[in-house]
């Protein structure tokens, strides 16, 4: 009688330590689940409304492109940006944002002015946008410039886009 009390006590221990790692187990499955919800949901959103944009004439640019207080970031398509840029002006695609994915405007940018300023939002340097005609890609480059904490005194869209351009290209 004492074995077989003994024996169900163990196979009772056994169940209630089996179960008590399939609770954990469940646990940490739904915990991981929570954080990829969490994860999923911090992407940043673009604001309600489009940001004002500030120009800056070509000439002016021109007058600056050599300034190490300016970055030019070239908005368009990266097959147009490859065929020929502005000399020096760094890629920063924003198509795929233009066309509703803002988080991928998000993190394109972040990498560019990463790559050319060390800083994800532009370290202080005067931002000169370029883009097709100084209008939609532009808008949606400084959207995301707000939203990713430069300094928007310090944002400018080159009036005209590269249609106005006259001066130095490289391809």
């Amino acid at each position: 009688m004492s074995h077989d009390f003994i024996s169900l006590a163990l196979a009772g221990g056994v169940l209630v330590g089996c179960s008590g790692n399939s609770d954990n187990a469940e646990k940490k499955s739904d915990s991981a689940a929570t954080e990829q919800k969490a994860e999923a949901t911090d992407e940043i959103k673009a604001p309600e409304s489009d940001v004002a944009m500030k120009y800056i004439t070509p000439a002016d640019a021109e007058a600056n492109l050599d300034s190490s207080d300016y970055v030019f970031i070239d908005l368009r398509k990266a097959d147009d940006y490859k065929a020929g840029h502005i000399k020096g002006a760094i890629a920063a695609d924003v198509d795929a944002c233009k066309g509703g994915d803002f988080q991928n405007g998000v993190d394109t940018m972040r990498a560019a002015l990463k790559d050319a300023t060390g800083s994800e939002s532009g370290a202080d340097k005067k931002l000169v946008l370029i883009c097709y005609s100084g209008k939609t890609y532009a808008q949606a480059g400084t959207n995301v410039l707000s939203v990713i904490g430069a300094n928007m005194d310090n944002v400018f869209t080159l009036e005209g886009g590269m249609k106005a351009w006259t001066g130095a290209t490289e391809a």
